[in-house]
């Protein structure tokens, strides 16, 4: 069969196919009272009913095909200009439709792939739903004009827009937040992420996908083109750019008005809300114009030195200049490290956390107060090194992946210790670029990165990642090479999800209480919990060895993702009524700070990451930079600040500021924002001695 024949065919079949696609929409809306909630409704209860109208409808049309081209025949003789016209309405239609379908799918993936909810969210925001159709035509339209052909610009688009939606679905599934903008930043790095994901796909859907997406691009590519002048295209490509840029701003633009009557409003405090009431659409790209971190209205140069000679410390504190006293400090900031036996109803044969418990009943210890969930360890280890809190930031923002590696230098403990004769060494066992660590870690000062490539001891669990035990070993050896004093940071990959069986030779503790598909994955993560409590007590009995005194902080970055959709925590009955106890249960990990010296021995409660540095230099009668001073008044009123929340050294809710608070908070902002975006003139002040 020549090409042109089956061109004809597979125009005949797609012509008839959409055209029947469309009348079964008009159909079944009018009948539904043209209700497309209950229209939408019908497809998720009956799409074998769906299946078969479409199938008879289109055998109609097809019977009706002679009719049809001796209609296109007398057209094309006697009203040429009729078939333009049905060209351009027809890219109208197909983008239209394409748009619906996709905008569909949106929402579908933002409810976890749950109709009812989908169904409801679209009857309940339904203007809201069609200026996404409308966003998203405008895109298709961009599409098809740099392409030139219809069809393809349309796959194309669909298959790109599905994924994102589907990358969207799986983040919120297993870290319970949205996909943002700057999470592209990290998209070299996909192939280390998908293993990770990979317990939570299906490969058989993947294989239906690809097999349903290779079908469609054969039709579409024997398709004829539809083709249009190329004045018209131009066009098209400018209007659509116009409009793609006024919706895509549309706070800023006269898109404002059809977003407000449309009931679009940006949520800026919580982005889970914000998806929730916008769908996807608005809720992302609401994330692509807000600055990371906005500039204080207040922000000029003598403001800011103002404010830093108000918090520059007197010489006068008690500190220690002899160098051979001045401790090793090593971070160990331990992956997804936590206590699983907080779980209810769940059964554990031994303690995981047994070294740990006995080490924190006999050292200062606590409980860190992390800024995330299930991942962005990241944004622990920036509020840990530069003592700023992330709850400036823009929710969702990565500092490290956004602005901290275009810095030239970004003052951080690391530069301060650097200043007093110490030494400075990192150490990730995994990828050096992933989060940008190979160039944030120079802005920071850091002498030597080590990772996966160049660290000595590669030692890796049966499940491949280098384990807690060689990064034990590797601290010890870079430890007893120095001889200066020497600050580590360290991050480790150990306990890194998923957590799936066979990842360790054998669960010592066993779990119950749970379906057993939850127990294998607890007992897998709760090994590795206790394989890591060992690597630390490994790592303390050498200090024996080592005749210098060091002082190690030890804390988990976040909790772990235990199955989707916080699946385990659920099972479990995890969560508070009082949801806002919940914003403590599921960012609280433990913390230890050991010596092999004597030291003050603290209850620290619940802390937020950044004020370790203080807590340290203060354990270590280390001379503290006049930026600690800040952070040591903040402690007074706040032991932990994350995103909204506040909590005072009870572990109490802060919910209204008195007059210093509000003062005090809004001079570390000020503060805070020249250190990183501005131009440092509190710099000198704050952290030059």
């Amino acid at each position: 069969m020549k090409k042109q024949q089956i061109q004809h065919i597979l125009s005949i079949l797609t012509v008839n196919g959409f055209f029947s696609l469309l009348a079964l929409f008009f159909i079944k809306l009018g009948r539904n009272n043209y209700d497309i909630t209950n229209f939408i409704a019908w497809l998720h209860n009956d799409n074998k009913k769906m299946a078969t109208y479409f199938v008879i409808l289109f055998l109609i049309f097809i019977c009706t095909y002679k009719l049809q081209m001796k209609v296109y025949n007398f057209l094309k003789t006697r009203f040429l200009w009729s078939l333009v016209i049905g060209k351009y309405l027809s890219i109208i239609f197909l983008t239209l439709f394409t748009s619906v379908i996709v905008n569909y799918f949106f929402q579908y993936f933002q409810w976890l792939k749950d109709p009812v909810s989908t169904t409801e969210w679209i009857s309940n925001n339904f203007y809201v739903f069609l200026a996404g159709i409308l966003y998203l035509q405008f895109v298709f339209l961009f599409l098809f004009a740099v392409m030139g052909n219809i069809f393809i610009s349309s796959l194309l688009g669909s298959v790109l827009f599905v994924l994102i939606g589907f990358i969207h679905f799986n983040k919120l599934n297993l870290r319970t937040e949205p996909l943002y903008p700057m999470d592209f930043l990290q998209v070299t790095h996909m192939k280390d992420v998908v293993p990770m994901v990979a317990e939570f796909l299906s490969i058989r859907s993947i294989l239906v996908v690809l097999l349903l997406v290779l079908i469609i691009s054969f039709i579409i590519f024997m398709l004829p083109k539809m083709k249009i002048n190329r004045w018209s295209r131009v066009a098209i490509l400018l209007f659509s750019i116009y409009m793609v840029y006024a919706y895509t701003f549309f706070p800023k633009t006269f898109m404002k008005k059809l977003t407000d009557v449309s009931g679009i409003a940006v949520v800026q405090w919580s982005q889970l809300s914000n998806y929730e009431e916008n769908g996807f659409i608005f809720g992302f790209i609401s994330n692509l114009y807000n600055a990371s971190f906005e500039k204080p209205e207040n922000y000029t140069k003598e403001n800011v030195i103002k404010i830093a000679n108000k918090y520059k410390k007197s010489n006068n504190e008690e500190t220690s200049n002899d160098e051979s006293s001045r401790p090793n400090i090593v971070f160990i900031m331990s992956e997804a490290f936590w206590d699983p036996t907080k779980l209810e109803n769940v059964s554990f044969s031994g303690d995981p956390l047994a070294n740990l418990r006995k080490l924190m009943g006999e050292n200062t210890s606590g409980q860190v107060l992390s800024p995330v969930f299930g991942g962005a360890t990241a944004n622990v280890e920036f509020e840990a090194l530069t003592g700023i809190t992330t709850s400036f930031l823009k929710i969702g923002s990565v500092p490290f992946q956004e602005f901290v590696d275009n810095k030239s230098f970004v003052p951080t403990i690391v530069s301060d210790l650097e200043q007093k004769g110490y030494k400075s060494l990192a150490i990730h066992p995994y990828n050096r670029v992933f989060y940008k660590r190979n160039r944030v870690y120079e802005t920071f000062g850091i002498d030597t990165f080590l990772d996966q490539e160049t660290m000595k001891n590669k030692g890796t669990t049966p499940g491949g990642v280098i384990s807690d035990e060689s990064l034990t070993y590797e601290i010890i050896d870079n430890l007893k090479n120095e001889n200066s004093p020497l600050f580590i940071h360290a991050v480790t990959m150990q306990n890194h999800m998923p957590y799936n069986p066979g990842a360790y030779e054998e669960n010592k503790i066993k779990v119950s209480g749970l379906k057993d598909e939850s127990n294998a994955m607890l007992e897998v993560y709760t090994e590795g919990i206790r394989r890591s409590g060992e690597a630390l007590q490994l790592l303390i009995n050498q200090l024996e060895e080592i005749d210098e005194p060091t002082m190690i902080v030890f804390w988990g970055d976040h909790l772990p993702v235990l199955g989707a959709n916080l699946g385990i925590y659920k099972e479990a009955n995890f969560d508070d009524p009082d949801q806002n106890m919940n914003e403590l249960k599921y960012y609280e990990t433990p913390l230890l700070i050991y010596s092999n010296f004597d030291t003050e021995d603290k209850q620290l409660n619940t802390v937020s990451p950044f004020y370790l540095g203080p807590i340290v230099y203060e354990l270590g009668g280390l001379e503290k930079p006049s930026f600690y001073q800040i952070l040591d008044q903040l402690r007074t009123h706040f032991s932990g600040i994350k995103s909204t929340v506040k909590i005072n050294s009870e572990r109490e809710f802060v919910t209204e500021l008195s007059a210093e608070e509000q003062e005090l908070l809004e001079d570390y902002r000020l503060i805070a924002y020249d250190l990183l975006l501005g131009k440092q003139y509190s710099r000198t002040i704050l952290f030059e001695n």
